[in-house]
């Protein structure tokens, strides 16, 4: 039997049959109770017997009271013309609306000292007469619409016969009622003088019903007994169709509390697996599923009640109610494995929030534990603070402005946590300036923000700076150091030349072919000196930018064509293949002439120096759109390795060829450089293994 069971439990089709079901039988105890008692019919049908039920006692007491409005309170058309029927309190609180939007709620203001002369003061309401009557002739109006509708109601009611003497006047319905013949019915109700008697039971509780305005006034009411008997037919039938649709709603909801019970029991079970299976929508927070699903509901009903107002079809609401009961039931079951599961603590929302919340607490206080440890203990500056603030705090207390004192000290302490922090990390600041005064030009202050960030940039700043510059001088004091060696190198060669040279023609003994092979060498160094001299003193020239610029529109292409023209023979000699790619079209940049073709020699002769012979040398211009630059680019494969950056080639006296045996001087690059950040131009260097690229850059004249 328990293996039957567990199987049962288990069964999908089983689980799905008892939630299916239980959705079914809910909706349908919901459309029997909303039929029973969204008519009314509990009302309509209280008891078994139609002469004792609320309806008919409404019907007789409803008759009463539109006899009274009709035959003693209007009495006649001609009665409401003459305003005779306006309530004087409808015309009194028209006068208080007016009194409203004056301001005026109080009899001194209007230097009366009653309410009563403030409705009645005819100087005051003369101004407001034709609005008074305006509002006495729409009450009129209403009046006489209520009149022809009350007389209406009467003379539909079905069965309703009655006889009224006020004032000595007789009316009745029919014209030939008699009190004799509606005192002998079935259902009968008189009111007269104040005093009340009836066949109905229980009608003495309404008594005195002495709203009439005239004292004398007396009714005879008395319904047909025909009609009576029909009534009471319909009253049973409709008695037995609300106790059939109570009983519907009764074993209906008995039978969705036992589907409702089978589904909770098989919540979470599943074929051959142990323990509790929970589904997707378990995941979901169960108090924040819950909130969504009270929204939703309250959606569900509000659209129910909307459709039975605009006279939907019924089963149009039941279909919604339908999807109400089965995300209700969606929730119970997750509720229902969720327990089962036990982890109902771990899938409230709300107990999550207040755990986070006092690790938050906790975690807060812990930092304040850290703050004053780190910040305010043992510093003289927070404990100056902490003193002001305090006192602040008293004083503002002993002036009796408590207020004051708790928003002065909320405020004192929050600037003083920021405070302390800011005079933290000043410290750090003041630290960090120490270490770099001391030498560590590379520490750097992080974690800084706002003015003290700026600060701590302007001092990482400076100590870049620093770096920098100690970094810079080194260079220069190495530049300067290869400098004189370089030059003492290049110049003491020749002139160890000439002096040798001179020593030897001062003897005397050489023969005419060594005297001519001596002074050959003596003109030859002697030139090497001068081309030197001139070098250093162009590229000091170059560097210090005392050169006079004249800037035009150079065409390129035409004075690199005249150019290697010029240059044709040392071209021819060095047994090296020039190819040039002109451009396509006009190639026009703004420069100086006479320096763009010091730059271009500079770089043919570098490249006649040290290209590997019989090897291409290619010379290709390019523009760049982006920019509006001209680049001509120079390309040669060096003879020597060239195991150099191209920053370090720019310099001057360096070489390419580090055994110095070339005729250069090392000052080519570096002049060539000079004079084109002097045109507003660049030259670019570019090794790549043994090929080297020398480009200039020019801006292309408009």
């Amino acid at each position: 039997m328990a293996t039957k069971l567990k199987t049962i439990w288990t069964d999908q089709k089983f689980k799905i049959t008892c939630s299916f079901l239980t959705v079914v039988l809910v909706t349908i105890s919901f459309g029997a109770l909303f039929e029973a008692y969204w008519f009314n019919w509990d009302y309509l049908a209280n008891t078994n017997n139609y002469l004792e039920s609320a309806e008919l006692q409404n019907k007789v007491l409803t008759a009463y009271d539109h006899i009274d409005q009709v035959y003693n309170f209007y009495q006649s058309e001609e009665n409401i013309r003459a305003g005779n029927a306006i309530d004087p309190a409808a015309m009194e609180a028209y006068k208080w609306d007016i009194l409203a939007e004056l301001d005026l709620n109080d009899p001194d203001e209007m230097g009366v000292s009653t309410e009563s002369e403030m409705l009645t003061d005819p100087d005051f309401w003369e101004p407001y007469a034709d609005e008074l009557e305006a509002q006495k002739k729409q009450l009129i109006n209403e009046g006489l619409f209520q009149y022809e509708r009350l007389k209406k109601e009467l003379e539909q009611t079905q069965g309703l016969s009655y006889v009224i003497n006020s004032k000595g006047v007789t009316n009745s319905q029919p014209k030939d009622a008699n009190p004799d013949d509606l005192l002998k019915r079935r259902v009968n109700f008189t009111y007269n003088k104040g005093a009340i008697s009836s066949t109905l039971p229980k009608m003495d509780q309404f008594e005195p019903l002495d709203y009439a305005v005239e004292p004398d006034f007396q009714v005879i009411i008395g319904f047909d007994d025909a009609y009576i008997a029909e009534r009471e037919v319909l009253y049973q039938a409709e008695r037995q169709e609300f106790l059939w649709l109570m009983s519907i709603f009764v074993v209906s909801l008995i039978l969705a509390a036992i589907g409702m019970l089978l589904s909770c029991i098989s919540a979470g079970r599943k074929k051959d697996n142990e323990g509790v299976q929970l589904l997707p929508i378990d995941a979901f927070w169960i108090d924040a599923h819950f909130l969504l699903l009270l929204v939703v509901e309250t959606l569900v009903v509000a659209a129910i009640v909307f459709f039975y107002d605009q006279n939907f079809p019924r089963v149009v609401m039941l279909m919604l109610f339908a999807v109400g009961a089965a995300l209700g039931l969606n929730f119970l079951l997750s509720l229902v494995r969720i327990l089962k599961d036990r982890r109902f603590g771990e899938r409230l929302l709300l107990l999550k929030l207040i755990k986070k919340g006092w690790g938050f607490i906790k975690n807060q206080f812990k930092k304040l534990a850290v703050y004053y440890n780190d910040v305010m203990k043992g510093s003289p500056t927070v404990k100056r603070l902490m003193f002001w603030a305090i006192l602040l705090v008293v004083l503002a207390l002993s002036v009796q402005v408590p207020i004051l004192g708790v928003c002065s000290f909320i405020c004192i302490i929050y600037l003083l946590y920021l405070g302390g922090i800011k005079a933290k990390k000043y410290d750090g600041i003041l630290e960090g300036l120490e270490r770099i005064k001391n030498g560590e030009v590379d520490y750097k202050l992080i974690g800084y923000d706002g003015a003290l960030g700026e600060l701590a940039d302007g001092i990482n700043a400076i100590g870049d700076g620093i770096s920098l510059a100690v970094s810079e001088e080194v260079k220069s004091q190495r530049l300067k150091t290869e400098l004189l060696t370089n030059v003492s190198h290049d110049i003491r060669t020749p002139l160890t030349s000439i002096i040798t040279s001179i020593d030897l023609l001062k003897n005397g003994n050489l023969d005419p072919e060594a005297k001519q092979k001596y002074l050959e060498i003596l003109e030859n160094k002697a030139h090497r000196l001068k081309v030197l001299t001139d070098d250093l003193f162009e590229a000091a020239k170059a560097s210090s930018g005392n050169i006079e610029v004249e800037f035009q529109a150079v065409d390129l292409e035409m004075l690199m064509t005249q150019g290697l023209g010029e240059m044709e023979e040392e071209l021819g000699n060095s047994q090296l293949e020039f190819i040039t790619q002109y451009p396509k079209d006009l190639f026009v940049v703004t420069a100086d002439g006479r320096l763009l073709w010091r730059v271009i020699e500079n770089l043919l002769f570098n490249i006649l120096k040290y290209a590997q012979k019989e090897s291409r040398v290619y010379i290709e211009f390019s523009k760049c759109d982006a920019d509006k630059t001209g680049i001509v680019v120079f390309k040669n494969v060096s003879a020597q390795p060239l195991n150099i950056s191209p920053e370090e080639l720019m310099e001057r006296f360096k070489r390419g060829d580090e055994t110095r045996n070339s005729e250069g001087s090392g000052l080519g690059l570096a002049i060539a450089k000079d004079l084109m950040t002097i045109q507003q131009g660049e030259l670019r260097l570019e090794i790549d293994g043994d090929l080297f690229k020398a480009a200039i850059i020019l801006p292309m004249a408009e």
